[in-house]
């Protein structure tokens, strides 16, 4: 007797990133064909409007099998990143929010790539549920969806019939763990050997930069963000920024916190690490990276490190540092 098919959805969403719909359909498509794979899988890309080709971000177009309309049931449903304007996209896409919860309902299992948990949310699909994103978006997410329980670090969050996955990239974690719910562990190591993909565990934290703090509209909490990164190894303390910007310490302190999200002392702490993320990258030894950014106390700088990125520098340079760096072979001319 032959075995019926898993029916996977993959949606095209309207100015989405091409790669993360078609590099998923690819990857479950060849991982499906890998030894061990015993079990057979339907991989369609679905259209949210009336035509079968969606216009991609930047314009590509995207050819899709079938439209919201005529898809069909699924047993998975797999919703990709929107791009960074995320209300407008999310607004651009909203066709596609009923149709979630219908799919849900009728037994789907639901998956999203990045920002695409922002469709999950809207759905209603995360609620009383732990979820990620990508870590640029969390705030936004938490204010828009306060019944879901984010969990900023993870890369990658499985709730049975929910999963989220976080940064745009991300969707190669979230293909291979597919791969291993479908076809099992070996052949999920065996796709991460084809596709030449690391399966990167590192929390979000790791990634993680602040630009998104400097989004507010209080002009003299950014002079005091410049005074602060300007002098990285010896920045100013709460005090003398303070009457830089003419306000009294505790007014200062008080509109930082609103503005940014983090104390003085916090925001410090995070540019120096970030500083240090780079020095590491860049392959300076940890106490070399220390003392670029003002920490003559080794031990202090590994405790904070740690505490703010989830690795110790030392793992995070062996992660990310120039070893890191995929090979690459010259060829001379002849």
């Amino acid at each position: 007797m032959k075995r019926t098919a898993l029916r996977v959805h993959v949606l095209a969403l309207r100015d989405c990133t091409a790669f993360v719909p078609i590099g998923i359909v690819d990857m479950l498509r060849k991982a499906a064909m890998l030894p061990g794979a015993r079990r057979a899988v339907e991989t369609a890309l679905i259209a949210p409007g009336g035509s079968l080709t969606v216009a991609g971000a930047a314009g590509i177009p995207i050819r899709c099998a079938a439209r919201l309309a005529d898809a069909g049931d699924a047993d998975l449903v797999v919703v990709p990143a929107v791009d960074p304007d995320v209300v407008d996209h999310v607004a651009l896409n909203r066709d596609v929010v009923p149709w979630l919860r219908e799919r849900y309902a009728r037994g789907a299992d639901v998956a999203s790539v990045c920002t695409g948990a922002f469709l999950l949310g809207e759905a209603g699909l995360l609620d009383g549920r732990a979820a990620t994103t990508h870590w640029a978006f969390q705030d936004l997410f938490a204010r828009r969806y306060p019944r879901a329980r984010l969990l900023p670090q993870a890369i990658l969050v499985d709730q049975g019939r929910v999963l989220t996955s976080g940064g745009a990239t991300s969707f190669l974690n979230l293909a291979l763990h597919l791969v291993e719910r479908l076809f099992g562990v070996d052949v999920a190591r065996a796709a991460s050997r084809m596709f030449l993909v690391d399966i990167n565990k590192a929390p979000q934290s790791a990634y993680a930069m602040f630009s998104s703090q400097k989004t507010h509209d209080d002009p003299d909490i950014l002079r005091a963000q410049e005074l602060i990164e300007h002098r990285l190894k010896r920045p100013p303390g709460v005090e003398q920024i303070a009457r830089a910007v003419a306000m009294s310490p505790r007014t200062f302190a008080r509109r930082f916190r609103r503005a940014t999200g983090n104390s003085p002392l916090e925001y410090t702490q995070r540019v120096k690490i970030e500083a240090a993320k780079r020095a590491l990258e860049a392959g300076q030894r940890v106490s070399v990276a220390a003392t670029s950014v003002g920490y003559s106390d080794a031990a202090s700088f590994r405790r904070l490190f740690a505490r703010v990125t989830g690795l110790s520098p030392a793992d995070y340079r062996a992660r990310y540092g120039p070893a890191y760096a995929p090979s690459t072979v010259a060829f001379g001319r002849r």
